[in-house]
C-alpha cells in the first residue's frame, strides 16, 4: 500500500466487514441472539401491534343471554420503541503508518481494534436480550459483597466485567444511581471477584449487599429504561401490580397471556421442572421449541438425563439460518420430550444461572432499523477523521428492540439455587 488515507482505508474496511462476516462475529457465541427471528425494517417512531388475549363473552346456550353479554375480542396494543447502543474505536495514524508498509500489516493493526469494538457491542447485545432493560449487568452477593476494593457478585457475575470498565451502582434494579464511578482494575474469574478503584474526581457511595451494577451510560438515574427490553422484561418473575405498564400495556389484567407463563422449581430435577413448564405453555396453546439455559444448569441436566438413561438424553446440533445468503452454523443441544413436543435445550453463557426460558421462537422478533449491529456510515465513509486527535474513528451501533407477539406461549422457569 503506497500511502494511507481515508479513501483507501475505507475500501479496506468494506472488505474486512461485509455484513455476512459481522453476523458471524456477533452470533456465533450468542445462541439466543442468533436464533431469534430478525426484521431489519423498523420505520417510524415505534412498532405498534395487537395481541389478542381473550375471546368474546357473548356466548351462551340461551340466545338472549349471549346477546346481552356480547362484547368485543380482548385486544391490547404493545407500542414498542427503539433503543440504541454504540461501540466506538479510534485508530491512530502513527500506528497505521508504522506498519511495515504492506496492506496486510495495515489491516492487521486496524482489525485488532475494530474487532474489539464489534465484539464489545455483540457481547452486550447477547447479554441484553436476557435482561429487563434497566441496564444492570449484575447483582452483588447477599453477604460479603464488598470487602475493601474487592467486589463479589452473584455466581458467574464476573463474566460481565472487563478490566478498565467504568461502573455505576444502585440499591435496587433500575433505581437512583449512586454518585461516583468505579473502575475495574483486575478480575479473578475463578474466584468470581473483581477489584475496583474510585475513578479520579468522583466520590463513590459505598456499595452494599444485593446492590446492582451498571456500565456507565447504560442506565438513567431512576428514569425510563434505555436498554433492550429482553426476556426478563417480557417474561418477568411476577406481575403483582395493577399499575403495570409494559410498552403501554397493563399486563396485570391477564398476567399469563400478556406477561408469559412462570414455573418455579418443581422438584429435585431440572427435567421434571421443564416438563411442567411445557404443560403450562401447551395448556395455553403454545408450542415451545427451544429452552435457553446457563451452561452450568445445562451440564446438570445433561448428567441427570444420562444417569436416567432416557431417550431424551439425545444430543443434537440445531442449525441456525438467517436467509439464503447468510452463514449457517449450529449449537449443540439436548433434546427433551415434553407434552408440547420435542424441545431443544441450548446452553447460552449470557443466560443468568438458576433461570431458564422456554420459548416458542416464532413469537419473537428482534426488530431493528437496518442491520444490527452495523458500521454507522451514513455519510458513505466507514470512518471519520478525528477533530481533536491524530486518528480515525469508527462507530458501530444499532437501533432496535425485542418484541413478542404472544407472551403466553413462552415461559420463565426458576431453577433451584
Amino acid at each position: 500500500m503506497a500511502s494511507f488515507n481515508l479513501t483507501n482505508f475505507d475500501a479496506a474496511m468494506k472488505h474486512m466487514y461485509p455484513f455476512k462476516k459481522v453476523e458471524n462475529m456477533v452470533y456465533k457465541s450468542n445462541p439466543l441472539l442468533a436464533m431469534i427471528p430478525k426484521d431489519t425494517s423498523f420505520p417510524g417512531r415505534n412498532a405498534t401491534y395487537a395481541v389478542e388475549y381473550g375471546l368474546t363473552t357473548g356466548r351462551s346456550a340461551d340466545f338472549q343471554t349471549a346477546q346481552n353479554n356480547r362484547g368485543g375480542t380482548k385486544i391490547e396494543d404493545f407500542v414498542v420503541t427503539r433503543v440504541k447502543d454504540y461501540a466506538v474505536v479510534s485508530v491512530d495514524n502513527e500506528t497505521l503508518l508504522a506498519a511495515d508498509g504492506s496492506e496486510g500489516s495495515l489491516l492487521d493493526v486496524a482489525k485488532s481494534k475494530t474487532d474489539s469494538a464489534l465484539h464489545a457491542l455483540s457481547r452486550t447485545m447477547g447479554r441484553d436480550i436476557y435482561r429487563s432493560g434497566t441496564g444492570s449487568i449484575m447483582k452483588l452477593a447477599a453477604s460479603g459483597a464488598v470487602s475493601g476494593s474487592v467486589v463479589t457478585p452473584l455466581a458467574g457475575g464476573t463474566i460481565q466485567v472487563e478490566v478498565g470498565m467504568r461502573l455505576k451502582g444502585s440499591a435496587t434494579d433500575g433505581s437512583a444511581l449512586y454518585d461516583g464511578v468505579l473502575t475495574v482494575e483486575s478480575v479473578d474469574r475463578k474466584a468470581n471477584t473483581f477489584a475496583t478503584t474510585v475513578a479520579p474526581g468522583t466520590a463513590m457511595a459505598s456499595l452494599g449487599n444485593d446492590d446492582f451494577l451498571y456500565v456507565e451510560g447504560d442506565a438513567k438515574n431512576a428514569g425510563s429504561s434505555i436498554k433492550m427490553a429482553g426476556l426478563d422484561s417480557w417474561l418477568p418473575s411476577s406481575i403483582a401490580s395493577s399499575g403495570d405498564s409494559h410498552f403501554g400495556v397493563n399486563r396485570y389484567i391477564d398476567s399469563s397471556r400478556l406477561g408469559g407463563q412462570r414455573q418455579d422449581f418443581a422438584s429435585s430435577s431440572i427435567q421434571d421442572t421443564l416438563i411442567k413448564a411445557a404443560v403450562l405453555v401447551a395448556r395455553e396453546g403454545g408450542r415451545p421449541d427451544a429452552v435457553f439455559i446457563n451452561p452450568s444448569d445445562w451440564a446438570e441436566l445433561a448428567v441427570d438425563l444420562e444417569g436416567r438413561a432416557l431417550a431424551a438424553q439425545a444430543y443434537n446440533r440445531r442449525r441456525f439460518e438467517n436467509g439464503d445468503d447468510m452463514a449457517q452454523f449450529g449449537f449443540a443441544t439436548l433434546q427433551l420430550a415434553t407434552p408440547a413436543g420435542i424441545v431443544d435445550i441450548v446452553a447460552d453463557h449470557n443466560c443468568p444461572e438458576n433461570i431458564c426460558y422456554m420459548l416458542q421462537l416464532n413469537t419473537w422478533k428482534f426488530k431493528s432499523l437496518g442491520q444490527a449491529p452495523r458500521l454507522l456510515d451514513f455519510d458513505g465513509l466507514k470512518g471519520i477523521r478525528q477533530s481533536n486527535e491524530d486518528g480515525v474513528e469508527y462507530r458501530w451501533g444499532y437501533y432496535g428492540n425485542l418484541l413478542c407477539t404472544a407472551p403466553g406461549f413462552n415461559c420463565r422457569v426458576a431453577l433451584a439455587s
